[in-house]
């Protein structure tokens, strides 16, 4: 356990707490003990006295800290490889960028995560991990890694059961060389069910609540992925550890065209005649739904993660968060994996978010505003992370995760509206102190919670030996691309 100090205070920040109210302190106090703020506003020296240490918030910008509600940390790696690439051609060429790995490159991976998170004002993560089957070790090394890094955050055990069937080529015959290639090589092959539950309820025991910030999230890499069976072990995990639950949902019109085919129905539909759609789950992207699919993801209170980088770099379309919004459904905001957003800056997912859907809305009155997607990377995020009351504002009782700008930057001059300039013009690079749990883990801009100097230096020839052992998996990847192009 790391050491913290047991009472701080930030004073006299311009302090936007994000609560129900849009509380506002310019300037303001914030008081934390045992990583819990006890109070916000104004703090008299009498209640602070005892301080271990206080930090100097003025002409600092305070706010919660920045959730990242799907990120995938095997591709942390693996920026820059994708454009020009579809979802299917992309789903192929990362895996010989991410297959056949070891767990210390698996730690690595997630720690370069950590650190571009943690530099650009991100506190918490929702990790949808890995991208094929996965041992013990495996998952040992990446949640170690978001352990020694001092971050919140949920590892989601993907898995899958059944057939990757949406980047499958549909009518095309693979020549005999290829068809057994892609049986020797092919790192998609599914797990077990009766495997992938005896990993997961170990790592639940042994992981989930660890430190008070790390969780395990059963999560099926798509449902359409998985078999009945596999959805239900789910739900039953969940309910019977009071977790979350993770996966894609629908990225592609091809996923929803194989739904359709599979049960006569959408596949948000399916999920509900089966009894396992509920509030537990967080669904990312959730580009291919209809009316009747958003008013049942509205009734179930499940959260749909919006991820408008990567699915509008791969061409997989946009997701109708205004429409989801007004139906009432509880939205977060992720980056997605570094292969196709190719940073984890939510600063830009903010960005974009606001402004991706304002072309096609009837009127302005159904635009996403600054304020709409701060909640989702603050209040939805964690909503993802079964964190409701735990994190996403600064008010009484509510873990210390929390972010200090600095306010000297040129898009910061003059202050005009926070909100606004937090959205539209902050990229990250203002970031000056970053705490989670009331520890400081950036500070003057720097990480100071570990050695990411040396973590940079032990990643960089990474992936030069990941992909020499993967010299033959990476011409059959690139094969298959080609039948999407």
């Amino acid at each position: 356990m790391h050491h913290q100090p047991s009472r701080l205070i930030v004073r006299d920040a311009l302090v936007v707490t994000l609560d129900a109210k849009d509380s506002v302190y310019d300037p303001g106090d914030v008081l934390i003990e045992d990583g819990v703020i006890v109070a916000v506003g104004t703090v008299e020296d009498e209640a602070a006295e005892g301080c271990d240490r206080v930090i100097d918030g003025a002409g600092r910008l305070l706010v919660p800290g920045l959730v990242n509600a799907h990120t995938h940390s095997p591709n942390n790696m693996v920026q820059g490889t994708a454009d020009g690439l579809s979802h299917p051609a992309y789903m192929w060429i990362t895996q010989a960028y991410t297959a056949n790995r070891t767990p210390r490159e698996h730690y690595v991976s997630a720690m370069l995560g950590c650190i571009q998170m943690l530099l650009t004002g991100t506190t918490a993560a929702l990790d949808h991990f890995p991208g094929q089957t996965f041992t013990a070790e495996d998952v040992d090394a990446v949640i170690s890694a978001y352990r020694d890094a001092g971050m919140r955050a949920a590892l989601g055990l993907r898995f899958y059961d059944s057939g990757f069937d949406d980047i499958a080529p549909r009518g095309a015959t693979l020549s005999k060389d290829v068809a057994a290639d892609l049986e020797r090589l092919n790192p998609l092959k599914p797990m077990p069910l009766a495997d992938y539950g005896a990993l997961a309820a170990d790592a639940i025991s042994r992981w989930h609540g660890a430190e008070g910030r790390l969780k395990v999230f059963p999560a099926p890499s798509n449902p359409e992925r998985c078999t009945d069976e596999a959805l239900v072990l789910c739900a039953e995990l969940a309910d019977g550890h009071d977790l979350g639950m993770h996966t894609h949902l629908l990225e592609s019109r091809v996923q929803a065209e194989i739904a359709q085919e599979k049960y006569g129905c959408t596949m948000v539909r399916h999920m509900a005649d089966l009894g396992v759609l509920n509030r537990r789950w967080s669904f990312a992207h959730t580009v291919w739904v209809d009316d009747d699919d958003i008013e049942l993801l509205a009734r179930s209170g499940a959260v749909v993660v919006h991820n408008p980088e990567s699915n509008m770099k791969i061409g997989a379309g946009t997701a109708p968060v205004p429409a989801m919004k007004a139906r009432g459904v509880r939205l977060a905001l992720g980056t997605d994996g570094a292969g196709t957003n190719d940073n984890l800056i939510m600063h830009e997912a903010l960005r974009l978010a606001a402004m991706l859907h304002r072309p096609q809305a009837a009127s302005r009155a159904d635009w996403l505003m600054a304020r709409d997607v701060l909640a989702m990377a603050t209040a939805g995020g964690a909503a993802a992370l079964l964190a409701d009351d735990d994190i996403g504002a600064i008010e009484a009782g509510r873990r210390a995760d929390l972010v200090l700008y600095r306010l000297d930057a040129p898009w910061w001059v003059p202050v005009n509206d926070v909100m606004n300039q937090l959205v539209f013009a902050e990229n990250g690079s203002s970031v000056d102190t970053v705490m989670v749990d009331g520890r400081v883990l950036v500070e003057g801009g720097r990480i100071t919670a570990f050695d990411a100097d040396a973590i940079l230096a032990e990643a960089r020839p990474m992936m030069e030996a990941n992909l020499e052992r993967n010299a033959e998996l990476l011409g059959l990847a690139r094969h298959m691309a080609d039948l999407f192009s």
